[in-house]
């Protein structure tokens, strides 16, 4: 019997005799993998596009190695894409996008998209060109047989918002695409406004995005996610400060999993990681780290 049996086997004696639930136990790690995903938000570093300007470009990352990066060096085949990642919005590019995640069995599970004007503004022109922007990125997440898209932070009106979206969701769903609304440290970090979206945009396209950083406080976070969890669609299981020792410092991230499996969530949780600049991480080691730490809660 080789260690990990043994340590296996171990555990199942001990948590029979004690007459605990065997939390995370039983699950093959093929279908704990599948609940998973990977944005390339958390190697921003290592794209041209994104990189800090004070610092050289190592081990570049594209959209087009994603996927195999993803597949190979971490086990993950449900991609999100960040669209600040996007070199172009050509036919040409997108195909070859597509070509790569279908070469290395990668599901496309969201956009996260960016914009330079907020779907909440209440200066009409704004926010209609707002609204453009995201039409355009619905176009492409229809391209590239993405499953959702989610839509930029909106800081400014609830109202206007709600005008935004409903255009917003109607339309994506002429094209098959669900709308993802976030807890974007802006309208919607307040659980009762996100949750809100949900009753006043009559669409079933439409659903929450859970960041687990982007509260206030752990006070906030924790009882935020409570809430939220039954009208997840996707959550952004996002880590930010690590110490030396790689202990993560910001919140107890085990404790934000356990939330949703408590509620019945089902769907992915996609890693992310954004916090202080810190040239001394290794953001594999982050990744791995997130991945472990899913992987024994689900």
């Amino acid at each position: 019997m080789n260690r990990r049996d043994f340590m296996l086997q171990a555990t199942l004696s001990a948590a029979a005799i004690s007459g605990l639930p065997l939390a995370g136990l039983g699950k093959p790690e093929k279908s704990k993998m599948k609940r998973i995903g990977l944005t390339t938000v958390v190697f921003r570093n290592r794209f041209a596009l994104t990189k800090p300007k004070n610092q050289e470009l190592e081990n570049e990352l594209t959209l087009l190695s994603t996927p195999e990066y993803f597949a190979d060096r971490f086990g993950v085949h449900n991609v999100e894409m960040w669209t600040n990642h996007f070199e172009s919005t050509g036919k040409s590019y997108l195909k070859e996008i597509k070509k790569s995640l279908h070469k290395h069995h990668c599901n496309l599970i969201n956009l996260q998209s960016e914009g330079k004007f907020d779907p909440s503004d209440p200066l009409e022109e704004n926010r209609l060109k707002a609204v453009m922007e995201v039409k355009n990125w619905i176009d492409i997440a229809k391209n590239l047989q993405a499953q959702s898209l989610r839509v930029k932070s909106m800081k400014k009106s609830y109202t206007h918002a709600v005008l935004s979206l409903k255009e917003i969701t109607s339309y994506a769903k002429s094209k098959g695409i669900r709308v993802l609304i976030e807890n974007h440290n802006d309208l919607f970090s307040d659980y009762t406004t996100h949750i809100s979206t949900i009753k006043d945009i009559p669409s079933d396209n439409i659903g929450l995005l859970a960041d687990f950083g982007n509260y206030s406080s752990n006070t906030v976070r924790f009882e935020s996610l409570k809430h939220i969890a039954p009208y997840t669609k996707l959550v952004s299981a996002k880590t930010k400060d690590f110490t030396d020792q790689m202990a993560h410092s910001a919140y107890d991230f085990q404790r934000c999993i356990r939330i949703f499996e408590d509620q019945g969530y089902q769907g992915i949780y996609s890693c992310e990681q954004w916090g202080k600049a810190n040239p001394n991480y290794d953001y594999e080691k982050i990744t791995d780290w997130m991945i472990e730490n899913i992987k024994e809660n689900i």
